[in-house]
């Protein structure tokens, strides 16, 4: 179990809080938030969340400003900061926790978008779930069929140890043994299809909190050896007093960071280098565009996985405009002029595209081209209008709705003034840089007003 150096450390600190007697509102209130944000911030980050401190302060606060960010992990955080702060606000003696309980705490912090998945959200997992250490060894985790009878005796054995401490038995554990020891045996069972160790860290702080001691967090930096230990022990049949120890530290450090408030000292923003370092490391490991030059793969990579889904939705969102025509045409074509278009309706349109682009590489410029004909509403002589959409692919990095320099000024000098060519908003992303949504929804914007103008004016002609 815990050692005998960290267990007297957190008895001495404990009895050091405790004589301070009733914490004063605001100092509570401060200690709280910190360890609400901590907790909030990194056991979500470490299941692969990607709200960064200040956006997860921004979901705590209520003022939600998080821009580019998956629903999913938006909901997640909120679900789980509501959770939490419940926990938060409970008494000391007020254990409760039940295999319902437990349950209604998965549906709490859990969303899934796949209605598949959503069913498993506050159910034991019905299928087998496996991950892999460090070391790249398989665990296995508790059968779905022994998962009920398992967290029922987990549930038991917890119910028991509460009993002992009631009562001043003295071979009861320590309340910090009592909430590690749970935490170890859950995440061996592994109860649920997915987010089981955000619901053992949740239910190990309960434990904790109605024991009278705060809840601890897992920083990044401690991530790999929570993870180690964990994998040691559950893969190898490791020594789990490594295990107890290490979480013994990060109790340690909470009630150190209790007290440091209650002393007056500064809590808030301890270690916020760390994560900013963090934060920073993952965007670059995430977006190191700059080094890739385009090539034959980097170009394909680019229509197979980004601009042809990003075709697709242009051409459903502008296709709204296809009833108000006898006919129309959405075609996309290289720059070289001796290259057929390829219509974007036909059956194996994707195919032929990459095949094409692929062909005429390293082509640089590629136009998508919407046409429409003979406007319903115009009595006399058919209309058409068109609008195209361009791509140019530079050396490291391709532009969206690019206009050429020359042919702008090309088509403004023959054109009058109202009819100028619009220029639109350029968008750079370095090959492999995915469109961000906001980017889509301005640029397919931007399409549909220019459309929506020109079929304005040609309804004005009629009239």
């Amino acid at each position: 179990m815990i050692s005998k150096e960290k267990l007297d450390e957190i008895n001495r600190l404990k009895q050091e809080i405790d004589s301070h007697g009733k914490l004063p509102a605001d100092v509570l209130k401060k200690i709280n938030y910190k360890l609400r944000l901590e907790w909030n911030y990194t056991s979500n980050s470490m299941e692969g969340n990607t709200l960064t401190r200040d956006e997860t302060r921004s979901v705590m606060v209520g003022n939600i400003d998080v821009h580019d960010k998956p629903i999913k992990d938006l909901l997640e955080m909120k679900g789980h900061d509501d959770v939490i702060s419940k926990i938060m606000e409970i008494g000391k003696g007020q254990l409760n926790l039940s295999e319902g309980r437990i349950r209604e705490i998965h549906k709490g912090i859990m969303h899934e978008e796949d209605p598949a998945k959503a069913k498993m959200i506050g159910e034991w997992k019905l299928k087998y779930n496996i991950i892999y250490t460090n070391k790249g060894e398989k665990i296995d985790f508790a059968p779905p069929g022994e998962v009920p009878e398992r967290m029922h005796e987990l549930i038991n054995w917890l119910n028991t140890e509460k009993e002992k401490i009631e009562h001043t038995d003295k071979n009861a554990l320590h309340p910090a043994e009592i909430a590690f020891k749970f935490h170890l045996v859950y995440v061996t069972i592994h109860p649920f299809y997915d987010g089981n160790g955000r619901t053992a860290r949740i239910f190990t702080n309960l434990i904790l909190i109605a024991y009278g001691y705060p809840p601890i967090y897992i920083k990044t930096s401690e991530k790999d050896t929570y993870g180690n230990y964990l994998g040691d022990i559950q893969g190898y049949g490791g020594n789990p007093d490594l295990f107890y120890d290490f979480m013994a530290g990060l109790l340690i450090r909470s009630l150190q960071l209790t007290l440091d408030a209650i002393e007056g000292k500064e809590i808030g923003e301890l270690d916020d280098v760390d994560k900013e370092i963090e934060l920073l490391k993952r965007e670059f490991k995430v977006i190191d565009y700059e080094k890739i030059k385009k090539s034959v793969e980097v170009v394909s990579h680019l229509f197979v996985n980004t601009l042809i889904p990003f075709f697709e939705t242009i051409q459903r969102e502008i296709g709204t405009f296809n009833e108000h025509f006898m006919e129309h045409r959405f075609r996309l074509k290289p720059s070289e002029m001796s290259v057929s278009s390829i219509s974007l309706e036909r059956e194996n349109a994707i195919d032929k595209i990459q095949e094409t682009i692929l062909e005429h590489y390293p082509s640089n410029r590629v136009e998508l081209h919407f046409e429409w004909f003979g406007f319903r509403h115009n009595r006399e002589e058919p209309e058409v209008i068109s609008v195209d959409f361009i791509i140019c692919l530079e050396d490291f990095y391709y532009v969206l709705n690019c206009q050429q320099p020359s042919l702008l000024k090309l088509l403004n000098k023959y054109q009058n003034k109202d009819d100028a060519i619009h220029k639109r908003t350029e968008i750079k992303k370095f090959y492999k840089e995915p469109i961000l949504p906001k980017e889509q929804k301005m640029l397919i914007s931007e399409l549909k007003k220019e459309v929506l103008e020109k079929i304005k004016k040609i309804s004005k002609d009629d009239n």
